[in-house]
């Protein structure tokens, strides 16, 4: 009986490790998705609206969900207090990249993005966004293709190493 527990409790932490590994892959689309969405609304309120920028975060926030929606909420506030927008943009980016799982090609896109905005003129900021989008749809493209590629494979190692261990501890 005790065996039969052991087994089943390993063949269960197997399962669940790779899980967490399909589910990571899974949370880099989402999370890729939230950002290209909230690209998509500063492009447009940039282009048809005359607002400042912290107004504009409020914006975005209320049309995003994710990961996106947090950071330009504290943005937001930021820029409201009167901090620098390049500064505080790269100073959340920093600070939130350890909690998300975006890889650091995806951030290095959303770096120059903070780099970018406020610095020049509207025609300048527009191809900045259009250009931002367009790798953002790349990166969420082919993290999807990954995960589509990987997340069956992960469940059959997820399997297939929990039964591998209880075969080897028979």
């Amino acid at each position: 009986m005790m065996g039969v527990c052991g087994a089943a409790a390993v063949l269960l932490a197997c399962i669940s490790v790779f899980g967490e590994l399909r589910q990571a892959l899974a949370r880099r689309v989402r999370e890729l998705e939230s950002w290209l969405m909230a690209v998509r609304v500063l492009q447009t309120e940039i282009t048809f609206g005359a607002l400042p920028l912290s107004r504009l975060c409020d914006n975005i926030t209320a049309q995003t969900e994710g990961t996106a929606t947090a950071f330009f909420q504290e943005l937001g506030k930021r820029l409201a207090a009167g901090e620098n927008l390049a500064a505080s943009w790269q100073e959340l980016l920093e600070k939130n990249a350890a909690g998300t799982h975006l890889l650091s090609g995806d951030t290095m896109v959303l770096q120059e993005l903070g780099a970018g905005l406020g610095a020049s003129g509207l025609a300048q900021q527009k191809r900045l966004l259009a250009l931002t989008e367009e790798r953002l749809q790349a990166l969420r493209a082919e993290a999807a293709e990954r995960y589509q590629r990987l997340a069956r494979l992960l469940s059959a190692l997820g399997w297939s190493s929990g039964l591998l261990l209880i075969c080897l501890a028979l």
